[in-house]
């Protein structure tokens, strides 16, 4: 049985991959905008700042792309496909915040996020859930309890 949540949902959950990696890919590169006002200021002491700050964020961005942005990329594909890979299992753990800013659970000791707009995650429940494969994204869960 579905989620009752979800149901009434369902159209939101899946588009929340789409507003979520968006959201990712604004978080992982908003400093640039602020890059761009700071040379237009022609400041000598705020591109101090900025040289201090440069590398930390381009080593966040490097990281952020890596890691949250190339896998949702490579999903675009099954997302649009509806190509979802299926697994089911106890929920062993939930991160409110983990990788970005979207939250994860552990089902059987794998990690998989999620955007919790509508959907109930327990520690010690079964779930039925699909997800894209390289990024783990859950787009749809069933509760099986």
């Amino acid at each position: 049985m579905l989620i009752e949540t979800q149901i009434k949902t369902k159209g939101f959950l899946i588009m929340d991959f789409i507003v979520d990696t968006l959201f990712q890919v604004f978080f992982a590169f908003f400093w640039i905008i602020g890059f761009v006002f700071l040379i237009k200021k022609n400041n000598k002491k705020e591109y101090i700042y900025l040289l201090i700050l440069i590398p930390p964020l381009l080593i966040w961005t490097g990281y952020s792309y890596i890691n949250i942005l190339k896998p949702r990329f490579l999903d675009i594909k099954y997302y649009i496909n509806k190509d979802y890979k299926v697994t089911s299992g106890e929920c062993s753990n939930v991160h409110p915040n983990s990788k970005g800013v979207t939250p994860s659970f552990e089902l059987d000791e794998k990690i998989y996020y999620y955007m919790p707009r509508g959907i109930k995650v327990k520690e010690g429940k079964n779930f039925k859930i699909k997800y894209l494969p390289n990024s783990k994204y859950v787009i749809e869960l069933e509760d099986l309890e």
